[in-house]
């Protein structure tokens, strides 16, 4: 917990600087202004210029009442990102693009939150689409808790796949059979709670950092509630290479979180399970090039199986 605060710490003090002149110029808002704020929408981005469009466009069509912002943390990007949210100025008065240096999701949204004006933090992803109401869905959920996880729609952004693409539930699903946690494609933690407890741990670098959140907040005596009106529409990666690394990302990030939280409760997997997956991974290996569904699938389940075992190695643990 210590590390987390530190990289918060860091975080407010250095990590962000505005992405480039002109984007300042046509960004920043008066102090006043920004004191009204209510809500605070916090989007990492690295190279989506391909879809943060989209994003930005769902945001311009939120009606919540009170004044709120959006701050986008440009992580490095070197396509024409920046320029895409400059395009949005007038569409959402309240946008600001910052720049955070260090790499990794959660350095980005650990500097957003920082750059962040108010005591509601709102988090989403540039390559998804906020659903009408969203803002005002996320904030109504953080009035009777510290955090809040809304709902995963896996159809709109994937079109052709839906058959056989994972369905989130309509819960927030007990991770890892330890504690509920929120993705942070869709999540809401009020300020006080996030900086309690550290924020996002840098050290998470692309995977479980949400799952590591959820769970601190929680060990630490905060609420996390469902939103089920605060709606996400999620995009799939949608390339083999993509869903391999991702999921073996998770793979091997659930291993430290064995590491981490074994003595809090976390249970290890059953060695009944453990076989069974090993055998269902073999026995649908022939079906793989036939049936795409099998396939994707097979790729999903194998890349994190294998990821489990590189993280049980890594982290001395034994976590299959």
């Amino acid at each position: 917990m210590t590390g987390a605060n530190a990289h918060l710490g860091r975080s407010r003090r250095a990590c962000c600087a505005h992405a480039n002149p002109a984007t300042h110029r046509r960004f920043i808002r008066t102090l006043g202004e920004m004191d009204e704020v209510r809500a605070s929408v916090v989007i990492p981005a690295l190279n989506a210029a391909a879809t943060i469009g989209t994003q930005l466009r769902a945001l311009s069509a939120q009606t919540y009442d009170a004044p709120w912002e959006v701050v986008v943390v440009d992580n490095g990007s070197t396509d024409t990102t920046v320029e895409v949210c400059e395009q949005f100025a007038a569409e959402i008065p309240r946008l600001r693009v910052i720049r955070c240096e260090r790499p990794g999701t959660s350095a980005a949204r650990n500097a957003g939150a920082a750059a962040a004006s108010s005591d509601l933090l709102l988090f989403c992803d540039a390559d998804d689409e906020a659903g009408p109401g969203w803002v005002g869905a996320m904030c109504a959920a953080l009035e009777r808790a510290d955090a809040a996880g809304g709902a995963i729609e896996s159809e709109r952004l994937n079109p052709g796949r839906a058959s056989y693409l994972p369905r989130h539930p309509d819960h927030l699903p007990v991770s890892a059979g330890f504690l509920p946690r929120a993705i942070s494609a869709n999540l809401g933690v009020r300020r006080s709670a996030f900086e309690d407890v550290g924020g996002f741990d840098e050290t998470f670098t692309y995977a479980s950092d949400d799952t590591d959140l959820c769970w601190r907040l929680q060990l630490a005596g905060h609420s996390l509630t469902y939103a089920p009106a605060a709606v996400v529409h999620y995009r799939y990666r949608d390339t083999r290479s993509a869903v391999a690394r991702k999921a073996y990302r998770l793979g091997r990030a659930r291993a430290r979180l064995f590491r981490e939280y074994r003595e809090r409760g976390m249970p290890r997997p059953r060695t009944v399970g453990v076989g069974l997956r090993w055998t269902r991974l073999a026995v649908a290996l022939p079906l793989v090039p036939v049936l795409p569904k099998v396939r994707w699938w097979w790729l999903e389940n194998a890349s994190a199986a294998a990821g489990q075992v590189a993280g049980s190695l890594r982290y001395r643990v034994w976590y299959l």
